[in-house]
C-alpha cells in the first residue's frame, strides 16, 4: 500500500528541523514568525501554528513570552521537584540568624559570581530612561530636596499603583495605595497595625528569610504550612493549620514564592482568601514578583478574590524597574489609613526625588513593552541555569522549575549539607543561598537557592559546574 503523502503542517514541521539539524537555525535562533512561515511555505497561518506546536510537543523549539518561538537547547533529563517539608510551629532559630549574617556579608562582595542573590543584571533595568526623566524632575522641581512627600504618599504615583493593581484583576481607589520603603517596610508596617507581640503569624515553607527575621524582630511567633514545588500553597493544608493554631494574620507569597518560585493557582488562591478572611484573618501578599511571569498573562492578586477588604497587596519596584530605589507600597481598603499613619511614626516618608521619576515613569507609558523584553531574558535564564544544574549537578538532585520570577530552588542530595557547601563555594568565588535561612526552624539542610536573574554566560556556567564538583565530592563522602 503506497504511502500517504505528508500533510501541510508535516511539511512545514519538516523544513524546521532540517534547518535545525544541518546547523542553519541553531540553539536560542528566533525561527521564522507564524506570519513570515506562512509567506515562505504557502500555507495558511493556522498550519503554521499546527507544524510549530508539533515542533514544541517534540521538544524542538520553544515559545517565549510575546517573543515568538526559538530553537531549544538540547534536551536534559529534567530532574524532579525538590520535596515540600510539614514544618512546626516555631521562632526563628539563631542558627539561622547566624547563617543569615554571613549570607548578608556574602552579598556585598564584588569578587564572587553572584548567584545568592534575588535580583536582576542592573542591565535589564531601564536606566536610560529614568536617568532622563530624573533630569526632567530636577529641572522643574528644583527644591525637590527640601520638599517632603508625608504618607501616604505622592498621589501621581499612588495612582499609577492602582491602575496597575487592576492588571493584576484588583481594581483598586487610589486612596487605599500608600507609598512604603519597598515591599518589606510594606509588610513589617502591616504586621505592626495588625499584630501585637506574641500572636501567630502563618507563612509559607519555605519563604523569603527577610520575612521571617523581620516576624522575629516584630516579637511574633510563625506556623508555617508546606509551598509544594509545581504546585504552591495547598488550601486543604491552610485549613490544618487553623484547625491547630490560632492565627492573627497570614503573608503569603502565591505569585512566586521566594525561594521555590511556584505559582499558586487561581483556584488554590480564592479558596484560601475565602477560608482565612472568612476567620476574620488578615492576609498580607508580598506580590513582589507578580510582574515578572515567564507566562502570557499576569497572575491574579490575593485581593483579585477579597470581598471583605482584608487583603493587603504589598509590592515594589526593586525587582522590575530600580532595586536602589526602596520605593514599594501596601495596598488595602481597610488598613490604608492605619498603614500611613505607621509609616509616619516609623520613618516619616519615602524619598521624594524617586516617587516624582517613578511617578513620571509609569504615566510615560511603555512599562509592559519594556516588562516583556525583561521576562523574555528571564524565561531564557531560568531555561538555562535549570539545564545546567542538570547537567553537572549530581544523581539525587532535585529542581524546581519556577514560573516567574528571579530564583531556583534545588535540593540536593540528602547527605550534602548546604551551609558547609555555601562557606567551601564562596572560598572558591561563587555566592549561593543556604536553605536553613528560608525556613523558621532551620530546616531545609541540603537546599539551596540559586539566582536566574544574571544573564547567561561562561562565567556562569563555569560556576554552576564547579558547583557540581564539589556536590559531587561531597554526597561521596
Amino acid at each position: 500500500m503506497a504511502s500517504q503523502p505528508p500533510l501541510l503542517y508535516e511539511r512545514v514541521a519538516r523544513l524546521v528541523e532540517n534547518q535545525i539539524a544541518t546547523g542553519t537555525l541553531r540553539t536560542n535562533d528566533r525561527i521564522p514568525s507564524v506570519r513570515s512561515m506562512s509567506r515562505t511555505a504557502r500555507v495558511s497561518v493556522s498550519t503554521v501554528v499546527q507544524a510549530y506546536v508539533h515542533l514544541e510537543n517534540i521538544g524542538l523549539i520553544e515559545a517565549r513570552p510575546q517573543s515568538g518561538f526559538y530553537v531549544r537547547r538540547p534536551n536534559v533529563q529534567p530532574a524532579p521537584q525538590p520535596r515540600a517539608k510539614l514544618s512546626r510551629s516555631r521562632k526563628p532559630v539563631s542558627v539561622a540568624a547566624e547563617m543569615l549574617d554571613t549570607c548578608r556579608e556574602a552579598m556585598t562582595r564584588k569578587d564572587i559570581v553572584p548567584l545568592n542573590g534575588a535580583f536582576t543584571s542592573p542591565a535589564l533595568y531601564p536606566n536610560q530612561r529614568l536617568n532622563n526623566l530624573t533630569r526632567e524632575v530636577l529641572r522643574d522641581r528644583p527644591y525637590h530636596a527640601g520638599e517632603i512627600i508625608m504618607p501616604p504618599g505622592d498621589p501621581e504615583l499612588r495612582r499609577q499603583v492602582a491602575k496597575r493593581m487592576a492588571v493584576a484583576g484588583a481594581p483598586t481607589d487610589p486612596e487605599h495605595v500608600v507609598i512604603t520603603g519597598g515591599a518589606m517596610d510594606a509588610i513589617t508596617l502591616s504586621l505592626r497595625v495588625i499584630c501585637q507581640p506574641g500572636d501567630t503569624v502563618l507563612v509559607e515553607s519555605p519563604t523569603y528569610f527577610g520575612l521571617l527575621q523581620g516576624i522575629e524582630h516584630l516579637q511574633l511567633k510563625v506556623v508555617e504550612v508546606p509551598n509544594h514545588p509545581g504546585t504552591g500553597i495547598n488550601p486543604e493544608d491552610v485549613r490544618n493549620v487553623m484547625r491547630a493554631t490560632r492565627i492573627s494574620a497570614a503573608v503569603l507569597m502565591p505569585n512566586f514564592n521566594n525561594p521555590a518560585g511556584t505559582l499558586t493557582s487561581d483556584e488554590a488562591k480564592r479558596e484560601i482568601v475565602a477560608t482565612l478572611t472568612g476567620s476574620d484573618i488578615p492576609i498580607i501578599e508580598d506580590d513582589i514578583y507578580g510582574d515578572l511571569h515567564y507566562g502570557s498573562v499576569r497572575p491574579s492578586s490575593m485581593r483579585a478574590f477579597d470581598e471583605s477588604g482584608l487583603v493587603i497587596s504589598c509590592g515594589s519596584v526593586s525587582k522590575t524597574i530600580a532595586l536602589g530605589y526602596r520605593i514599594g507600597w501596601a495596598v488595602s481598603p481597610q488598613f490604608h489609613t492605619e498603614i500611613a499613619r505607621a509609616k509616619f511614626y516609623s520613618s516619616v516618608a519615602c524619598p521624594t526625588l524617586q516617587q516624582l521619576v517613578l511617578a513620571r515613569y509609569y504615566a510615560s507609558g511603555g512599562y509592559d513593552r519594556y516588562l516583556r523584553r525583561v521576562r523574555s531574558a528571564l524565561a531564557l535564564n531560568a531555561q538555562q541555569f535549570t539545564d545546567a544544574v542538570a547537567k553537572y549537578f549530581p544523581s539525587g538532585t532535585r529542581i524546581a522549575r519556577p514560573a516567574g520570577g528571579l530564583v531556583i530552588w534545588i535540593e540536593l542530595p540528602g547527605n550534602v549539607d548546604a551551609s558547609e557547601l555555601f562557606r567551601t563555594a564562596l572560598a572558591s568565588r561563587i555566592g549561593i543561598a543556604p536553605g536553613v535561612v528560608f525556613s523558621a526552624k532551620a530546616d531545609y539542610r541540603n537546599y539551596i537557592r540559586m539566582s536566574c536573574g544574571l544573564p547567561w554566560s561562561p562565567t556562569i556556567e563555569r560556576a554552576i559546574e564547579k558547583l557540581g564538583k564539589l556536590i559531587s565530592a561531597m554526597a561521596s563522602q
